[in-house]
């Protein structure tokens, strides 16, 4: 065993842009901050993909998730994603695939986009990525499983699964990253949660 698969498959360049991933947890989002559709699923269409490599689905609506400005200092993107959550509530994304963008996304890390990825599950969301971009080649060159093949073919081709400028969504949310703050948490539900300095 080497770990938790939502870890280990971005780490060791599995999981790359233009992907379809599903498995069988609800937090598979996680591996959308490289630009894959990754699906968590239950156990029957886990049966499904591994008998047909194929997985039955809805189309789903999109949804833009915009951040611009910087996040303020000691805020984390755990902190970003529930702050959005608390604004949208814990069905806001529901039938909808979430697409984050906007300058305080680019600015995280590939781990940053991991966390808020994640989460995109506790707001609803079927789905969430962010446009793949230098940032996401530069964390996957050098990867084990890609040793040995042409990156920069690979990187090229990554990049074209990249959002057209001004593509259209079902719904969009714009936020300001210099308002969040930490945000605090309780009880059974994401959505139960303010910033540290709430009511």
């Amino acid at each position: 065993l080497q770990g938790i698969v939502h870890i280990i498959a971005p780490e060791q360049g599995y999981t790359q842009p233009g992907m379809v991933i599903a498995c069988g947890d609800s937090h598979t989002s996680t591996h959308g901050a490289f630009g894959s559709f990754a699906l968590g699923i239950g156990t029957t269409q886990v049966e499904q993909v591994l008998s047909t490599q194929c997985l039955l689905q809805a189309r789903p609506k999109t949804m833009e998730i915009r951040v611009d400005g910087q996040l303020p200092y000691g805020v984390t993107p755990k902190d970003l994603v529930l702050g959005i959550i608390g604004r949208i509530g814990i069905a806001g994304g529901q039938g909808h695939v979430v697409e984050y963008s906007g300058e305080a996304m680019r600015s995280l890390s590939m781990e940053g986009r991991m966390t808020v990825c994640n989460m995109s599950i506790e707001a609803g969301a079927r789905a969430g990525l962010v446009s793949p971009d230098d940032k996401t080649v530069a964390y996957l060159e050098g990867r084990e499983y890609l040793e040995g093949r042409d990156f920069d073919s690979m990187a090229e081709g990554w990049l074209a699964w990249a959002s057209d400028e001004g593509c259209n969504y079902d719904e969009t949310l714009e936020l300001n990253a210099a308002d969040v703050e930490p945000q605090v948490t309780w009880g059974t539900s994401p959505g139960m949660v303010t910033s540290v300095l709430g009511q």
